[in-house]
């Protein structure tokens, strides 16, 4: 028996050892595998981790850059955002638009010039060189900071971090320079579609290999990012009716096809100090901003409220005691809309004048030449303009056959202050107003009994449509009640 026991420990040795031999002893993450006495003299230094580089290695001499709100360097094909140090904890609005939209997806927000997401970010500095992207909201609030309520509010809010990024260089005054390539070139819920507007259109994941940049610019306030999106389509659109779906989901397609999008980023930072809001009452029919609940109003309680969209108009400094007699004065800054320059030429002055037509009540408020349209420049007249900066208010025309318009606003979360808008210009429009003008009025009118309008009566119907858009994005809601009582024949 034992010899057996033998002969057979032997037959196993060779499998044992050559199991020692590929198993090895573990060692804790980060702890030296060097033996006791081997020679480490011609082994490099192990650089820390997310240590910054000096600025003219990462920003080298190849790199093109421009300055503004941030500096944007583009060093081959990496870009890079400069932010300078009186820029951190700045909140910066986000606003994110289609710049071309995708061929056979025509249902929802999926035109040119549609806004598909908007939310306001801070950026931070962080521990171990790193800076921090992080969301902003304005649901809760307390108004003493120096009592223990606003601390205990605080306490209970703090904002998520939306993104981390380690910082590649520090800049010569102060300002950290952060790689951005790829978090432009894939997805994030911060600066292209909302979480809301990719289920709405049925979007699914982005398709990093069909997706790239196209362009970072930089202007004094504002920073402007262009990307191209691919993303599968999971599902048709939750909108999507008959005429309107996806052509990915029709023609009973295996698979659902890609699509693919230009998408425009505006980042515009806050005032450093919002504008005096204005609380909303449901007895006048204005536009708001989210609810917020304050823990500090009453002092028995909370309090909810909502303040109301508006614009900012304040005289010039120069102005203000002439304003205060009743005199009109022309504001700080003027309200311009930007006439869409793919707009039919002949509906233009139309469309202008309707924009026009508010001067009057903003006269009523002691300001002259408040609000004007303008034929957007040309490339060749400002090579800087661009209807997707978020800066600029514009009526945009779009070959939808949606017999509609709307006029949405971009406003400051934390007052209500107008920032922009743009209105959407839906080019069948013509047929509603048309219908409406027919019915109500060809008892009357003998040049609403025709079926294609001359087009000085169609241009006054849009007209009509334009300056209602522009209520809208002034803050205005429909006014029900009031149109209620005026006489038919009126």
């Amino acid at each position: 028996m034992q010899k057996f026991l033998t002969i057979a420990l032997m037959a196993l040795l060779p499998f044992l050892n050559a199991d020692a031999q590929q198993r090895r002893p573990v060692v804790p993450q980060g702890a030296s595998t060097v033996t006791p006495g081997a020679d480490t003299a011609k082994r490099p230094p192990v650089s820390p981790p997310n240590k910054p580089k000096p600025y003219n290695e990462v920003i080298t001499a190849k790199a093109v850059s421009s300055d503004g709100m941030f500096k944007v360097h583009k060093v081959d094909d990496n870009y890079f955002f400069e932010i300078p140090g009186d820029m951190f904890d700045r909140e910066i609005l986000v606003v994110s638009r289609l710049s071309k939209a995708a061929a056979g997806f025509r249902t929802g927000a999926s035109y040119a010039g549609d806004q598909i997401n908007s939310e306001t970010i801070s950026f931070e500095k962080g521990p171990n060189n790193k800076v921090f992207l992080r969301e902003i909201s304005f649901q809760e609030t307390g108004r003493d900071s120096t009592e223990g309520m606003y601390r205990s509010v605080m306490n209970s809010n703090l904002q998520p971090i939306g993104a981390s990024f380690d910082v590649k260089a520090w800049a010569p005054k102060g300002g950290a320079v952060i790689d951005v390539t790829g978090f432009l070139n894939g997805d994030n819920d911060y600066f292209f579609f909302s979480p809301f507007s990719k289920r709405r259109l049925g979007l699914g994941q982005v398709m990093a290999d069909r997706s790239y940049i196209v362009s970072a610019k930089t202007f004094p306030a504002n920073l402007e990012v262009k990307t191209v999106k691919t993303y599968t389509l999971t599902a048709p659109s939750a909108g999507a009716t008959s005429g309107s779906v996806p052509s990915a989901f029709t023609m009973g397609a295996p698979t659902p096809r890609p699509v693919t999008f230009e998408l425009n980023t505006s980042m515009v930072v806050l005032p450093k100090v919002p504008m005096k809001p204005r609380y909303y009452d449901d007895r006048v029919g204005y536009f708001t901003t989210q609810t917020i609940t304050d823990f500090d109003m009453n002092p028995q309680g909370i309090d909810r409220y909502r303040y109301i969209a508006r614009y900012r108009l304040e005289p010039k400094t120069e102005d203000v005691e002439k304003y205060k007699r009743g005199e009109l004065v022309e504001p700080q800054k003027q309200i311009i809309y930007y006439i869409d320059p793919t707009t039919p030429k002949k509906w233009i002055p139309y469309l202008i004048q309707g924009v026009n037509d508010w001067q009057v009540a903003f006269e009523k408020a002691g300001f002259k030449n408040a609000i004007v349209a303008k034929v957007a420049p040309t490339p060749e007249e400002d090579s800087t303009f661009s209807l997707e900066d978020a800066r600029h208010s514009a009526i945009i025309y779009k070959p939808s056959d949606i017999p509609n318009a709307s006029g949405p606003n971009v406003h400051d979360p934390r007052s209500g202050e107008i920032m922009e808008s743009h209105i959407n210009w839906y080019h069948n429009v013509m047929s509603l107003v048309r219908n409406w003008y027919m019915i109500q009025t060809a008892a009357v009118d003998p040049k609403a009994r025709k079926m294609v309008f001359d087009d000085e009566l169609m241009g006054q119907l849009i007209r009509f449509v334009s300056s209602h858009e522009v209520g809208h994005t002034l803050g205005l809601r429909h006014n029900f009640g009031s149109s209620s009582t005026v006489p038919v024949e009126n």
